[in-house]
């Protein structure tokens, strides 16, 4: 990626969130974010990591935390986890010297905008991943309306490579006619490495806190995981604007679409833009979020193909074992697909009935 240089944020020296710059009624935060903290002691994680004062952090007697991990420390929402039982990490000894411990922290701006990043770079100075971390924009124009994005979504107009897709829609009716009152929209599944969620803010602040409702305020969450997620943390060290890389991502993952006037358009990437998103990403670039490829089996390359294009590969055992690197681009025709496998491996391809056949090359 290129560098980018200057703000996308309005020189604003004291707010708890990023503004996007032309677009005041967006703005941005880090909502979550989940560390891996390696060989550092828990009073090392709690003042030099966190830089919370020992004495207002509160030591519990390790009480139940979250998946085989239970929780050692705790200020407000800031918690400190060590692993337990199957979860225990190898080669990992006594509390006190060389665990693994979970810093699962959320991060508001509380005094200066820039204190999320201030943390990220003081933080990787030490051994560490990033299991999650998400990423929220709140629109109090809105650009968007959630309902009509779910319905969008069940007519298919929607381009996107996140395949899982859920929502939940809760309201009244009104003289017979329905009426929204707190829609969700979930892209990509919970487990998955990126998941998109739009939903109607200001109701469910009113839902579980009793607070005047804001019909105005919708939030758009972007979640990561593994390493998507620290390829994130790393852009918002490049970026120094978590505004800007939020939405530049959002811009690049999905897009919502009109129906074509011509009936003979079939191809989504020719649908015209839905107005409302072509009016939010408008003057939004785009990002590619870069990952370390790791080393795959062919044959797991072809059960992905298989579930994603919905075909049969008959593919002998021992060239399925041949290891793969890099990014497939998953084009609309699966020969397209094959063929740039075939440039990279000694294999050949062939539709043989409903199954297609995998071959070795001999050169």
């Amino acid at each position: 990626m290129e560098e980018r240089s200057g703000s996308f944020l309005p020189e604003l020296p004291y707010t708890n969130r990023g503004v996007i710059r032309q677009k005041e009624e967006l703005s941005a935060l880090i909502d979550w974010c989940q560390v891996t903290i390696k060989e550092v002691p828990l009073e090392a994680v709690i003042e030099d990591v966190l830089r919370i004062p020992l004495e207002l952090m509160t030591v519990t007697g390790y009480e139940k935390g979250i998946a085989g991990h239970e929780v050692v420390a705790i200020f407000d929402n800031i918690k400190v986890l060590k692993p337990t039982g199957n979860a225990q990490y190898q080669g990992f000894q006594s509390f006190n010297e060389r665990e693994r411990l979970y810093a699962t922290m959320r991060i508001f701006y509380n005094s200066m905008r820039k204190l999320g990043l201030i943390f990220f770079n003081r933080v990787c100075q030490y051994h560490i991943n990033f299991p999650r971390i998400d990423l929220a924009i709140d629109d109090r124009k809105p650009y968007l309306s959630v309902p009509d994005l779910i319905i969008r979504t069940k007519e298919g107009l929607l381009s996107s490579k996140l395949r899982e897709i859920d929502f939940h829609d809760s309201g009244e009716l009104k003289e017979d006619v329905f009426q929204s009152k707190g829609g969700s929209l979930y892209l990509g599944s919970s487990a998955s490495n990126l998941r998109l969620v739009f939903y109607e803010k200001g109701y469910e602040q009113n839902k579980k806190y009793g607070v005047e409702l804001d019909e105005n305020w919708n939030r758009y969450e972007l979640r990561f995981r593994q390493e998507m997620a620290v390829s994130v943390v790393q852009e918002l060290l490049r970026y120094k604007d978590v505004a800007r890389l939020a939405m530049e991502v959002l811009n690049s993952k999905i897009r919502f679409l009109e129906k074509p006037t011509d009936s003979t358009t079939t191809r989504k990437r020719l649908y015209p833009t839905y107005q409302a998103w072509a009016e939010l990403m408008k003057d939004i670039g785009k990002v590619k979020l870069t990952m370390q490829p790791q080393k795959k089996s062919l044959q797991k390359v072809l059960n992905s193909l298989s579930r994603y294009y919905r075909v049969r590969f008959d593919c002998p055992m021992e060239i399925g074992q041949i290891k793969c690197s890099g990014n497939l681009v998953l084009f609309d025709d699966i020969d397209q697909v094959l063929q740039t496998l075939q440039r990279t491996l000694s294999i050949s391809f062939s539709h043989r009935d409903e199954v297609i056949k995998i071959e070795y090359v001999h050169k």
